[in-house]
C-alpha cells in the first residue's frame, strides 16, 4: 500500500508525468489509518473504507462512486470535485470537509456529521440527508437538490 501511495504522490507532484495514478478500486481498506493521505484524482470506486481514518485527506477529484465510507472519519478532508455518487456515507464524520462541486447524487448520508462542511455547487440530487447532524440550511444554498433528495425533517424545500 505504501508504494502505491508513494507512486501516486509522485504522479500528483509531477503533474501526472512520473509515478502512477493510484488504482485501489474494489479494495478492502476498512478501518485503515489514512490520515492526511494524498489520493487526489485516485480511482477508489467501490472501495471499502468504512471506519477508516481519512481526516484531512486530499481526495480532490477522486473517483469514490459506490464506495463504502460509512462511519469513516473525513473531518477536514478535501473532497472537491470528488465523484461520490451512490457512496455510502451514513454516520460518517464530514465536519469541515470541503465537498464543493462533489457529485453526491444518490449518496446515503443519513446520520452523517456535516458541521461546517462546504457543499457549494455539490450535486445532492437523490441523496439521503435524513438525520444528518450539524447541517444548517445555508450550507445548501448553492447545492443542487431535486424532489428525490431526502432532507432532514426540520428542513423545508426551497
Amino acid at each position: 500500500m505504501e508504494s502505491v501511495l508513494e507512486r501516486h504522490r509522485q504522479w500528483v507532484a509531477s503533474g501526472w508525468e512520473t509515478g502512477r495514478r493510484a488504482d485501489l478500486h474494489g479494495r478492502d481498506l476498512h478501518g485503515r489509518a489514512l490520515v492526511g493521505v494524498v489520493l487526489s484524482d485516485a480511482d477508489l470506486h467501490k472501495v471499502d473504507l468504512h471506519r477508516a481514518a481519512l481526516d484531512h485527506a486530499d481526495l480532490d477529484g477522486a473517483d469514490l462512486h459506490a464506495a463504502d465510507l460509512h462511519r469513516a472519519d473525513l473531518r477536514g478532508a478535501d473532497l472537491r470535485w470528488a465523484d461520490l455518487h451512490r457512496a455510502d456515507l451514513h454516520d460518517a464524520n464530514l465536519s469541515e470537509a470541503d465537498l464543493s462541486h462533489a457529485d453526491l447524487h444518490g449518496a446515503d448520508l443519513h446520520g452523517a456529521e456535516l458541521s461546517a462542511a462546504v457543499l457549494d455547487d455539490a450535486n445532492l440530487c437523490g441523496a439521503n440527508l435524513s438525520g444528518v447532524r450539524g447541517l444548517i440550511p445555508q450550507q445548501l444554498d448553492s447545492a443542487q437538490l431535486d424532489e428525490a433528495t431526502r432532507l432532514p425533517a426540520d428542513f423545508s424545500r426551497r
